[in-house]
């Protein structure tokens, strides 16, 4: 493709990217219902790096254990997390998190509203889904490739 067909492509993607996002964007009416940044972190960085015990934790976090402490107390009782003994330390537990934090932790981490996307996609032929998916994602594996 010529230069100037892709700088136009880019151009265009660029632009209908940003209608879609627009159009697709995850709304939450009541800031209630999420979680907190800081909460969002927390559980992230707690899910990425395994159960662990709070001195570790609050290394971890770059927090006093005082305040890890406290944080973790706030959402075991939010059923977020939970307390475990250490198979390799009955002295010790292991905070972990619970199956509903692992689920308010996917919830909060989702950008788009699947079901309008879903009615949306009603829209478009099997095909279409099919390509459509197919071609981001090799779009996506392209930018992967490049250096920054």
């Amino acid at each position: 493709m010529a230069a100037m067909e892709t700088s136009t492509f880019a151009r265009r993607f660029e632009q209908a990217y940003r209608d879609l996002y627009l159009r697709a964007v995850r709304r939450v009416r009541d800031k209630r219902e999420r979680l907190t940044a800081e909460t969002t972190a927390f559980l992230l960085h707690l899910a990425e790096a395994g159960p662990m015990g709070l001195t570790e934790l609050a290394r971890h976090m770059g927090r006093a254990q005082s305040t890890t402490s406290e944080m973790v107390e706030h959402l075991v009782a939010k059923a977020l997390l939970a307390r475990e003994p250490d198979p390799a330390d009955a002295r010790r537990s292991l905070i972990w998190l619970t199956a509903e934090g692992r689920d308010d932790l996917a919830e909060a981490l989702r950008v788009l509203d699947e079901p309008r996307l879903a009615r949306a996609a009603e829209g478009l032929t099997p095909a279409e889904r099919a390509d459509l998916t197919r071609l981001m994602d090799r779009l996506n594996t392209l930018l992967k490739e490049q250096t920054p």
